[in-house]
């Protein structure tokens, strides 16, 4: 077996050595990428001369072969074989150290690629966060001329006006019910009154047909007395001054004061039967004369003012009530309690813009 001058395995040597130069050769690549930015590791062998190990090889270039470490290796002490192994372990070590970094480095560079694509889509959201900003700025501020022309007041003053007016209303309809009631019980006397009024009427035409009957019939008698025809009162004067000279004096005295008094009776006759029917009939026959079977008074007067005024004037009245009542549960009571609402939501708004100076 060669040994070398101190006595060391050549064999045992070229053995461990191309162990280590397969482990060297195997994490070459991360140890030219440490060895580009730190110096060569250099191996104190104690000894005077040539370094014991050769400086790595700039980064890219592969791990010193066997052939270039064994002459290096020949030329040293036994202990440089033990320090050649230690270093060679140390180049697995940090090989492997440089391997964790570099994949390290590889996530960390992912994580920054990451980093970088979110920072850019957040600050596409920050600007369209500035840009929606911007927009409800404009419509805050809508919002805020909408505010500022309030129409609560208006609709407060609509409201009150309108109530009052209708409270009004309401208010007349007591003594309106009690005028119709007033009013309905006169038409119904005036109505009850009718038949007599129709019966005194028929009464009246029944009468003056007797008077002109019974006048007639004087003068026709009066005519056959004197035994010619004339005028009425030329007439009974002949046929008086006829039968006076057959009367006593006293008598005809008498008889003469009787015929004057019954002269200005029978000259009445007339004139009252004509007043009769001019003053009285025909007045009466505006109101009485029949219908459709019924007075004119009734059916132009009392139907219309019962059925037309008085009926329809309740009906109204109730409307009226009923418009009140709908007026308030309707409109002014939920009106008012929105206004209530929107004043006390302006104050919320008003107190949130002022905490946070909007």
């Amino acid at each position: 077996m060669n040994q070398n001058p101190n006595g060391v395995s050549r064999r045992n040597f070229l053995r461990f050595a191309g162990i280590t130069a397969a482990a060297a050769a195997a994490t070459g690549g991360g140890a030219a990428f440490l060895k580009r930015y730190e110096k060569a590791p250099v191996i104190d062998t104690g000894l005077t001369g040539p370094p014991a190990y050769p400086t790595a090889a700039p980064y890219s270039t592969a791990a010193p072969i066997l052939s270039d470490i064994i002459p290096t290796v020949a030329a040293t002490g036994g202990d440089s074989y033990a320090q050649l192994a230690a270093a060679q372990a140390e180049v697995v070590r940090l090989t492997a150290a440089n391997d964790q970094l570099l994949r390290d480095l590889a996530a960390y560079q992912a994580a920054e690629g990451e980093a970088r694509t979110a920072r850019d889509s957040l600050s596409l959201e920050l600007d369209d966060a500035r840009n929606r900003l911007g927009i409800l700025g404009g419509l805050v501020a809508l919002y805020q001329q909408l505010d500022d022309a309030d129409m609560g007041e208006i609709i407060e003053g609509g409201l009150g006006a309108v109530g009052e007016k209708i409270g009004e209303l309401v208010g007349g309809t007591p003594a309106l019910i009690a005028g119709l009631d007033q009013g309905q019980l006169a038409l119904g006397e005036v109505e009850a009154h009718i038949p007599l009024l129709d019966n005194g009427r028929a009464w009246l035409d029944a009468q003056g047909t007797k008077l002109q009957g019974f006048y007639g019939e004087v003068e026709a008698r009066l005519q056959r007395a004197v035994d010619r025809v004339g005028d009425f009162f030329a007439m009974l004067a002949d046929w008086f001054e006829g039968l006076r000279k057959w009367l006593p004096f006293g008598v005809g005295d008498k008889a003469a004061d009787v015929m004057s008094a019954l002269t200005a009776l029978l000259a009445e006759t007339p004139g009252t039967i004509s007043g009769l029917d001019t003053n009285l009939a025909q007045p009466l026959d505006v109101w009485l004369k029949r219908i459709d079977g019924e007075p004119a008074l009734t059916r132009a007067l009392v139907r219309p003012m019962r059925d037309g005024v008085i009926t329809q004037a309740r009906t109204t009245i109730d409307q009226t009530n009923a418009l009140a009542e709908t007026y308030e549960a309707n409109l002014a009571a939920p009106s008012r309690a929105a206004l209530a609402n929107r004043q006390t939501l302006r104050r919320q708004i008003a107190d949130y813009r002022a905490q946070n100076q909007i």
